[in-house]
């Protein structure tokens, strides 16, 4: 089953109350689990809780009208971050288009708009548009149903099973990055190659950050966790004992001395990318590109080639060594 998520502003309620409803077949049928803060419980800890379900999601469905696009929540916290995910090939990103609004030029990271993506219902036409409601929205559940049952549909499992994440962690290589030629020669890694494995490096870093964060905060009464998206380049996450933080880290690629390098800097939170601590650089192997660590003062030490998913895990045992060196 797929889970879904749904990001919305509290302007548009009645809307999204009638998107579950006409989504409630998709999940009589089992394609769609369908989470939004509706469902929160009371006592729960508000944004980590969204923002572990964000992260869990297969399909994430943005109901976009001018109180969503001026919510800065809803874009810098939801939008922005469910496009790295489907950037990164963890997710599918779906705009619906509830009320009229300016929406085709607005910027979603990456020098993209939403106007690149196909939005819902038929031609982008906002639900209030229509003559008749229920048709609206009829029309967006048929096709995010015929988009669930196709036979490469997202999430053939729970999003928030190891295999869903495991698909940022080893993102397929390009042909070009692995083949050969009939003389046995490998071909070389295009530009291209490298920047979209930065990238799917990074967003798998931010990912586990975000969920991590959460299990660390939820595991110790005493501990609190923060997680700041600074740009699409870029995040920044702390972790407090009794309101003391203890240990912070800055994750970031693209910067001008460093662009094919995931890169760190402790203690600070900037998006400045003038100074880092410890980084992995691409390498180019005979099975196809792969992170590196080649800085011997690395607090974590790791050999061999990495993966997106093990350049993730690289940092965040690094961050633990830093953070649990402080609590001695």
């Amino acid at each position: 089953m797929t889970a879904g998520f749904i990001s919305y502003t509290h302007a548009d309620t009645d809307l999204k109350d009638e998107l579950v409803r006409h989504l409630a077949p998709l999940r009589r049928e089992g394609l769609i689990a369908i989470w939004h803060d509706a469902m929160l419980t009371p006592g729960e800890h508000l944004d980590p809780t969204v923002q572990a379900a964000l992260a869990a999601s297969d399909l994430i469905l943005l109901l976009v009208s001018a109180d969503f696009i001026a919510s800065e929540y809803c874009y810098d916290e939801e939008m922005l971050r469910a496009f790295d995910r489907q950037r990164a090939g963890t997710a599918r990103v779906v705009p619906i288009i509830l009320r009229p609004c300016q929406w085709k030029g607005v910027p979603v990271g990456e020098r993209q708009t939403l106007s690149e993506f196909v939005a819902l219902p038929k031609d982008g036409l906002a639900v209030t548009s229509w003559s008749d409601r229920d048709a609206a929205f009829d029309n967006a559940a048929g096709a995010i149903r015929a988009m669930l049952r196709a036979p490469a549909a997202i999430g053939a499992g729970n999003a928030r099973t190891a295999s869903v994440r495991q698909s940022v962690a080893a993102p397929k290589a390009n042909p070009a990055s692995t083949g050969t030629t009939m003389l046995g020669i490998a071909a070389k890694p295009t530009d291209l190659d490298r920047d979209r494995f930065l990238r799917a490096g990074f967003a798998a870093t931010a990912t586990l950050f975000e969920r991590k964060l959460v299990e660390l905060s939820t595991s110790e009464a005493r501990t609190d966790t923060d997680f700041e998206r600074i740009d699409s380049r870029s995040f920044s996450a702390s972790v407090y004992l009794d309101g003391k933080r203890v240990g912070q880290i800055a994750i970031f690629y693209g910067a001008e001395m460093w662009r094919d390098a995931l890169c760190v800097s402790y203690d600070s939170a900037t998006s400045s990318r003038n100074s880092m601590n410890d980084w992995l650089s691409i390498e180019e192997t005979p099975q196809g590109l792969a992170f590196k660590s080649s800085n011997p003062m690395s607090r974590n030490q790791a050999e061999g080639p990495m993966d997106a998913d093990s350049a993730a895990n690289y940092f965040w045992e690094s961050f633990l060594v830093q953070v649990r060196s402080r609590l001695g």
